[in-house]
C-alpha cells in the first residue's frame, strides 16, 4: 500500500552566505534560523536578521567616528585665539568631515560582511542554543505538520551539516509523493554511509528531476553498489542513475563500466540518447560500453 501523501513544499530561498539566515531578538538576544514572527523564547515581537543588527552597529560606530571628528572641529575652533586660525581650522575639519563620510559610505557593503562575522564569532553559544531550541521546535511539529518539519529541518541544515539531519529530510521526503515542480536537492543530503531511504530517495529523484543526478550521486551509488542491489528495488535504481548520467557526456566518458553494466535496463528513450551520444563520437574511448551499446541496439532496437 503506497502511503505517500501529494505536497506542496515551500521553494527554498537561496542567499549568498547561511549565516544569513540568522535571526536575532532585539529584546532577549536569543537567534533563531527560522522564520517565525515572534520571538519563541520571549514571545516579543523583536526579531530582525543579522545583516539589519550587523548594518545598525556599522551605522553606529560610523555616526561615533563623525561625531568624534566634529567634537574635534569645534574644540579646535572653540580654542583658536585668532579669527583666521578659528575659520581655517573650522574649513579643514568640516572637508575632513565630507571626506570621512564619503569613505564610509563606500566601505559600507564591506563594514556589513566583517560586523556579520564579528556578531557571529562573539554569539557562538547562543546561535548553538537557538539551533537547539530550532530543531525543538521541528521534531515537535513533526506528527502536526511534516511539511512543516522538513521545511524547518531545511532551513537548520543550512548551517547545521551532519548526517542526522540529513536523515530526517530523508525519511520525511519519502513520504511524499515527489512531483517534477518540487524544489528537491539531493546532494546536500548525501550521506557517509549506506542507508536504503537515501538510496530509495535517490532513484525517485532519478525519475522526476535528473539534472540532480551528478557526480557526487553517482560516486555515492557506486560506491553501495553491492548493498544498493540487495534491495528489493535495487537495480531499478541504479538502472534510474543511469539514465540520468547519460544526458551529459562528462558523465559517460568518466563511468563507461556503470553504463555498460545497466544499458540493456535502460528505457528506450535514455538508450537512444546513448547510442547516439556514442554514434556522434567515433573518436572516444568508450571501453567496452560502445561494443554492448551496439549489441544491445541490434538485439533490441534493429528490425529484422
Amino acid at each position: 500500500m503506497n502511503k505517500k501523501k501529494p505536497v506542496t513544499i515551500t521553494p527554498f530561498l537561496q542567499t549568498k552566505y547561511s549565516f544569513e539566515k540568522l535571526r536575532i531578538c532585539n529584546h532577549c538576544k536569543s537567534f533563531t534560523v527560522l522564520w517565525e514572527d515572534q520571538c519563541t523564547v520571549c514571545g516579543k515581537d523583536a526579531l530582525m536578521t543579522i545583516q539589519m543588527k550587523a548594518t545598525i552597529k556599522a551605522k553606529r560606530s560610523m555616526r561615533n567616528e563623525l561625531l568624534a571628528a566634529l567634537l574635534f572641529t569645534l574644540l579646535g575652533v572653540l580654542f583658536g585665539k585668532e579669527m583666521m586660525p578659528m575659520v581655517l581650522c573650522g574649513v579643514v575639519g568640516l572637508l575632513l568631515i565630507l571626506l570621512l563620510w564619503n569613505v564610509q559610505k563606500k566601505m559600507m557593503p564591506y563594514v556589513i560582511p566583517q560586523e556579520m562575522e564579528d556578531l557571529i564569532l562573539v554569539e557562538q553559544s547562543r546561535i548553538i542554543e537557538g539551533i537547539k531550541h530550532n530543531r525543538q521546535t521541528a521534531v515537535a511539529n513533526l506528527q502536526v505538520d511534516k511539511v512543516l518539519t522538513y521545511e524547518m529541518l531545511r532551513e537548520i541544515s543550512t548551517l547545521v551539516h551532519n548526517d542526522r539531519i540529513r536523515l530526517q529530510q530523508i525519511v520525511l521526503l519519502q513520504t511524499f509523493i515527489l512531483r517534477k515542480d518540487m524544489d528537491l536537492v539531493l546532494e546536500p543530503l548525501l550521506l557517509k554511509d549506506f542507508d536504503m531511504e537515501l538510496a530509495a530517495y535517490i532513484g525517485e529523484v532519478s525519475k522526476v528531476q535528473r539534472d540532480l543526478i551528478k557526480n557526487q550521486t553517482i560516486r555515492y551509488i557506486l560506491t553501495y553498489e553491492s548493498q544498493i542491489m540487495e534491495m528489493e528495488n535495487g537495480r531499478d535504481i541504479m538502472t534510474g542513475v543511469a539514465g540520468a548520467a547519460v544526458r551529459m557526456k562528462k558523465y559517460v566518458e568518466t563511468y563507461p563500466e556503470f553504463l555498460r553494466r545497466y544499458a540493456r535496463y535502460l528505457p528506450k528513450d535514455r538508450f537512444m540518447r546513448l547510442y547516439q551520444l556514442i554514434r556522434q563520437n567515433p573518436e572516444q574511448s568508450w571501453d567496452h560500453l560502445a561494443e554492448e551499446v551496439s549489441r544491445i541496439h541490434n538485439e533490441k532496437y534493429t528490425e529484422g
